[in-house]
């Protein structure tokens, strides 16, 4: 309740910044990376092939004579020539180590086939996709098809090359790479996802490496913040981190040593008054006996003395705001403190605390806070109001608060009352409710103000 606010957050979302900024662009160029490669791959294979199925085309026709085309016209296949050409033909496809070669006439009719699937004479409608491909190879250029799916499921490449021109020589080849590229697109996914696992790992440890010492640089300036000037910032690297923290320990002496300076200029101060107005109570003493016979000159004593004491109030104020030590935590019950300084505000103040709930804290310096508040909770209220100090158990320790039912303390003035010296009475200084922030933050804590329950102001911290 009431903690101040760790680095925590903000180091998260460093850490997450840093993976994006270094696992986005790598896994993006791991997948381009990959997809390029498989896609050259690919089409290198693809030409390849074609390449050479377009030389076995080439190499095919040369065992085909244009007669032989224009003989088999007669479509008679138990004949010479075609059986000569089939020869031919399976001749071709075992020296090329080709799938398919198959022969056709300038109409695209069957002249003869190596696996019987187009018929003499009749036409070879599986070829009429490669127009364009057919056309360039009867212009004497040899032509490779796109690749195509076979009825077994597995893809195929065609390539034509003329023979003279009575026709075309068709070789079909079988583009079995297509295994060993998915082979190869599995290696190189595989690949890419241990590439960035491992890029995972290294931005990890890193923004580990940078947001770990700038958390630490984190709460030591929140520290600072509180005014714990005592506790050196550590400097753990060599590098701007580790400038950062030298010069952030820099800062941290020079403060010290000024709140040093300010301390002992405050005391010194206090010390200088507190000597006179220990001579002016004296002669205040003095005036007092002598005059017992004048009532009106007693009253005008009666307010230098008045004056005198707010004085002695003033500088002890001053003393002990110069001189806060550093808390000393104990454990006590938190009911009995609430109830000692309950006696001391009067009888309109009342406790709300369990009995067994245990506080650890500097007693003492809790005590002058609560005091504080609780002497201005009654004066707020007023002589018909009511105060109540209370104290709830929390996951993390103590929450403490005082309330009054006075009229309130105004939403403009909230954020100035715990700065020094601002003081909205005719006679204050300034430093009570400065010095019960002080002694908050000194516990690790924060101190709020709303309105509380009962229509006045309500004063809300937390210790362990």
């Amino acid at each position: 309740m009431l903690r101040p606010m760790t680095s925590g957050a903000p180091r998260g979302r460093v850490v997450r910044k840093l993976l994006l900024a270094t696992v986005g662009p790598a896994v993006l160029v791991l997948g381009t990376f990959g997809f390029l490669a498989h896609e050259v791959a690919r089409r290198s294979l693809e030409v390849e092939l074609g390449r050479r199925l377009a030389t076995a085309a080439s190499g095919a026709a040369l065992l085909v004579f244009p007669d032989q085309i224009e003989a088999a016209a007669d479509r008679d296949e138990q004949s010479a020539t075609y059986a000569n050409l089939r020869k031919a033909l399976s001749r071709a496809r075992e020296r090329l180590g080709v799938r398919r070669v198959l022969l056709v006439a300038r109409d695209l009719t069957g002249r003869g086939d190596t696996d019987g699937l187009v018929a003499l004479g009749a036409p070879a409608h599986e070829l009429g996709a490669d127009a364009a491909e057919i056309e360039r190879a009867l212009r004497g250029l040899p032509a490779a098809s796109p690749l195509f799916m076979g009825h077994d499921g597995r893809p195929y490449k065609r390539a034509y090359a003329n023979v003279g021109s009575a026709g075309l020589v068709v070789v079909e080849g079988s583009a079995d790479y297509f295994q060993e590229l998915a082979s190869f697109r599995k290696r190189l996914l595989a690949g890419s996802l241990v590439g960035a696992g491992l890029i995972v790992i290294f931005a990890v440890l890193i923004s580990a490496r940078i947001t770990r010492p700038l958390g630490r640089l984190a709460d030591a300036a929140e520290r600072i913040g509180r005014g714990e000037l005592t506790t050196a910032v550590p400097v753990e690297t060599r590098d701007e981190v580790g400038q950062l923290a030298a010069r952030l320990d820099e800062m941290r002496a020079a403060l010290a040593a000024r709140d040093e300076r300010l301390q002992m200029m405050l005391a010194g101060i206090a010390h200088e008054v507190r000597n006179p107005l220990g001579g002016l109570q004296l002669y205040a003493g003095l005036l007092r006996e002598g005059l017992t016979d004048q009532p009106e000159r007693l009253a005008e004593v009666g307010r230098i003395a008045r004056e005198i004491e707010y004085l002695e109030a003033v500088v002890t104020e001053f003393l002990e705001y110069a001189r806060r030590p550093s808390p000393h935590p104990e454990r006590f019950p938190a009911r009995a403190l609430l109830e000692e300084i309950a006696e001391l505000g009067g009888p309109t103040v009342r406790v709300e605390a369990a009995p067994e709930l245990v506080a650890h804290a500097d007693r003492g310096q809790l005590r002058r806070a609560l005091l504080n508040l609780a002497r201005n909770a009654v004066t707020a209220a007023g002589p018909s109001g009511s105060v109540v100090l209370g104290a709830t158990a929390t996951p993390s320790g103590v929450a403490w608060e005082v309330r009054d039912s006075g009229p309130g303390i105004p939403e403009e003035v909230r954020d100035k009352i715990f700065t020094p010296f601002f003081t909205t009475r005719e006679k204050g200084t300034g430093l009570g409710l400065a010095f019960v922030r002080d002694i908050v933050r000194d516990h690790g804590a924060e101190i709020a103000v709303d309105r509380g329950p009962e229509g006045g102001a309500r004063f809300r911290f937390s210790t362990a």
